[in-house]
């Protein structure tokens, strides 16, 4: 209670009574990702460095609270070379065999933050398609099917043929959760606790000074488990998933597992105090008498066996947004869900585990959290990749302090804390590379963009092609040729589409119809909520001569102070505007 008080003063954010369903702020609709280029040297930006030392403050203040937890945070930039948030608090305790400070170098144990490593050198397995059945790749699965007691059925077991490897990397294999965390292995006399005289003994964990199972042990046992649900019928959380993930890459591959893991990932992106095996102790974060340190987990090592620091993680995570480990595409679909779950914030992605959020920006719209926690024993990890705005958290601790629900304060505290400033400074950006007023003289045409706080993206403020006002007439350009036409107030706001060729960069418009009033109250009558948000149903929508009305392309030219926009072609309008002004609005601090 005494951490979290510290925090909840430090960040009234956490104080969140009312859930805003609007799809954004005034009822705006944008597309799915960034509403703005994610700015490019944020560390120089003022509100940036005030957030920074907001934050530091708090991290410091954590002496109220920790009396042998250490903790590390580190955030990046994608855009830039140094961490932008480079945070850690030494304890007043720490056991004698590790690390006497605490720093960006300092290992801890990260627990299933491994399982993102698993599935990455499963889709960098040459051969391996992730829709395929598991079986096209271990046959030797159905076998399990054998030691059940009784004869085989949907109930007692798994049906290995319908479980794809895509469906073990998101929980959705529907198998058990572990093998090793059955009770009969922990030195305790179940019975008091109502369960019967133990008849099978598995011996086998990996942590706890218990000795850790081998494949030879899952082979023999994992079948007498039922299942959890059917394939892709509902997630589960299933440790046991990665270790057979882990049986598939070195099935294809003919290297063992924990070999290609570091050639094909730790060495690409430069993780050189990553592994599987224990580093040396003097570089660990250990809590007094700590025994997790020293576990090895045998068949979980995929699922959850990493060492790792802060220096790591932050490379690791720009390695992923920077396409350095799979492919533009590959990266881009294996930051996507795969499946919900019963929270309305809570999506399942392979493995990633992914938060959803309109609450934590000025702007009120919904921002996607690629996570993936890791806890072993007393260590808790949070990796966090944000997209929107190429940003890299990774939060590590270990002592009797910390805890999974720690971490999460942690983890929330720096996000509300840094990405309002972050915004911010791509606001800045925005306005100083694409607001102003456009103009081609021959065709009488105007285009006008500010950066402003009623929503997302660029506000259209006027735009007129060739005399005519564009925005009075969309309802026409949707096809509804009428003189007949209700009057209805449009909105216009531009945002990127990710779309790049050379010094060019492509945007569309999201069109609002209807006041913010109006659009809520068309909301109340419908029983889902944000039922009026159809950006993605409604763009591209009119064309003309095969070119979409809504699609903009600026022409960028390279400065001292960053790329700025000279023109913008209104594509489906088949003209060109020259930038003639720089908007004068600006974003006091």
């Amino acid at each position: 209670m005494q951490l979290t008080r510290h925090l909840l003063k430090g960040c009234p954010l956490f104080l969140v009574l009312f859930h805003d369903v609007l799809a954004a702020k005034n009822n705006h609709c944008p597309p799915l990702g960034p509403v703005l280029p994610a700015p490019t040297s944020p560390s120089s930006h003022p509100a940036v460095q005030s957030a920074v030392a907001a934050l530091t403050e708090i991290i410091d203040g954590l002496n109220v609270a920790f009396n042998g937890t250490a903790v590390s945070i580190g955030v990046q930039s994608i855009h830039e070379r140094t961490p932008l948030a480079d945070l850690h608090y030494t304890p007043p305790i720490l056991d004698p065999r590790g690390a006497s400070q605490i720093d960006a170098s300092t290992v801890y144990r990260v627990g299933s933050v491994s399982k993102v490593f698993a599935v990455l050198a499963t889709l960098k397995t040459h051969g391996v398609r992730m829709e395929d059945p598991i079986t096209k790749y271990l046959p030797r699965l159905r076998e399990l099917a054998q030691q059940q007691k009784g004869a085989p059925d949907r109930i007692t077991t798994v049906d290995w043929d319908d479980v794809t490897i895509q469906a073990l990397a998101s929980h959705m294999g529907g198998i058990g959760a572990d093998l090793v965390t059955d009770l009969t292995s922990f030195p305790v006399n179940w019975t008091q606790f109502g369960l019967p005289q133990a008849r099978e003994v598995l011996g086998c964990v990996g942590f706890n000074g218990i000795a850790p199972c081998n494949a030879t042990e899952f082979w023999d046992n994992f079948g007498k488990r039922d299942p959890v649900f059917a394939p892709y019928s509902s997630p589960v959380y299933s440790n046991t998933a990665f270790f057979i993930l882990s049986l598939v890459v070195e099935s294809v591959s003919g290297v063992p597992f924990n070999d290609f893991v570091q050639k094909n990932i730790l060495d690409v992106a430069g993780m050189p105090s990553t592994t599987y095996t224990k580093p040396d102790d003097k570089v660990g974060a250990i809590s007094l008498d700590d025994t997790n340190w020293n576990s090895s987990l045998g068949i979980e090592d995929p699922a959850g066996g990493l060492y790792s620091n802060t220096k790591d993680l932050l490379a690791f995570g720009t390695a992923i947004l920077t396409n350095k480990l799979l492919s533009p595409r590959q990266t881009r679909q294996w930051l996507k869900p795969i499946t919900f779950t019963s929270s309305w914030g809570y999506t399942i992605g392979a493995p990633w585990e992914i938060l959803r959020s309109d609450n934590v920006t000025s702007d009120q719209r919904l921002i996607d959290f690629y996570t993936k926690g890791g806890d072993l024993g007393t260590y808790h990890a949070n990796l966090v990749l944000i997209p929107d705005y190429d940003l890299v958290i990774s939060i590590l601790t270990t002592g009797p302090e910390t805890s999974s629900g720690v971490v999460q304060l942690l983890s929330s505290q720096t996000i509300t804390t840094l990405l309002p400033a972050i915004e911010t400074a791509g606001k800045d950006d925005a306005r100083a590379a694409f607001a102003g007023t456009y103009v081609d003289k021959d065709t009488n045409s105007t285009f006008t963009l500010i950066v402003d706080d009623e929503g997302p993206g660029l506000n259209i403020t006027e735009w007129t092609v060739r005399g005519t006002d564009v925005p009075s007439h969309w309802l026409n350009y949707l096809g509804a040729i009428s003189s007949a036409l209700p009057e209805i107030h449009v909105s216009t706001r531009l945002y990127p589409s990710g779309l790049v060729a050379g010094s060019r960069t492509a945007w569309r418009v999201a069109i609002d119809l209807g006041t913010p009033e109006e659009i809520a109250q068309a909301d109340a009558q419908l029983f889902w909520p944000q039922a009026s948000c159809l950006a993605w149903g409604l763009m591209d929508r009119g064309v003309y001569e095969f070119n979409a009305l809504d699609e903009m392309v600026f022409n960028l030219d390279d400065t001292d102070s960053g790329s700025v926009a000279i023109s913008v072609e209104l594509v489906g309008f088949q003209v060109t505007l020259q930038k003639i002004q720089h908007s004068v609005i600006r974003k006091e601090l």
